[in-house]
């Protein structure tokens, strides 16, 4: 539970357009933190359970995707479900049949950022948590982050560096 809103806290300052859920999210755990060490009893423990659930999922539903367009709404369930996949602006904007223009305008407008920074804040993201572990390779990190050239990685893992505050 500790994890999952800094999880979001960081997805935050990627610069993901979701930034106020999350340090909503973040007020909401600090609080519930404080009142789970108060405990005295199973019956208190249930019913903040309870309360905890409504509120994380109020939170959520305030701010879902519910606010962008159809195409935006799939181009960013695309982007999460395989950042190393083919995540171009053309690859997204066939898969439902829109012109590229046309996404990249609605895109950049609805989200905020363009597209292509978009993928790539991402990735650098996922990539930043996979070095953290020190297990794998840049060259390994890289590849299952989607961008198979390691130069082009170190290029653009150092532009968004900065961005995501690792």
């Amino acid at each position: 539970m500790v994890l999952f809103p800094f999880a979001l806290w960081h997805f935050a300052l990627s610069g993901h357009p979701w930034h106020l859920l999350a340090l909503y999210i973040d007020t909401v755990s600090s609080d519930f933190a404080r009142r789970i060490e108060l405990i005295a009893s199973t019956r208190a423990a249930t019913q903040l359970m309870e309360e905890m659930m409504n509120d994380y999922c109020r939170l959520v539903k305030k701010h879902s995707l519910a606010r962008y367009s159809a195409p935006v709404r799939k181009a960013l369930a695309c982007i999460d479900a395989d950042l190393a996949g083919d995540l171009s602006l053309s690859a997204l904007a066939a898969m439902q049949n829109i012109s590229s223009g046309y996404l990249s305008t609605l895109f950049k407008k609805e989200v905020g950022q363009t597209l292509t920074d978009y993928v790539n804040s991402r990735r650098v993201e996922q990539a930043a948590g996979m070095l953290r572990s020190g297990t794998l390779q840049v060259q390994t990190v890289a590849q299952y982050c989607g961008i198979p050239d390691v130069n082009y990685f170190t290029k653009t893992f150092k532009k968004f560096l900065s961005l995501i505050h690792i």
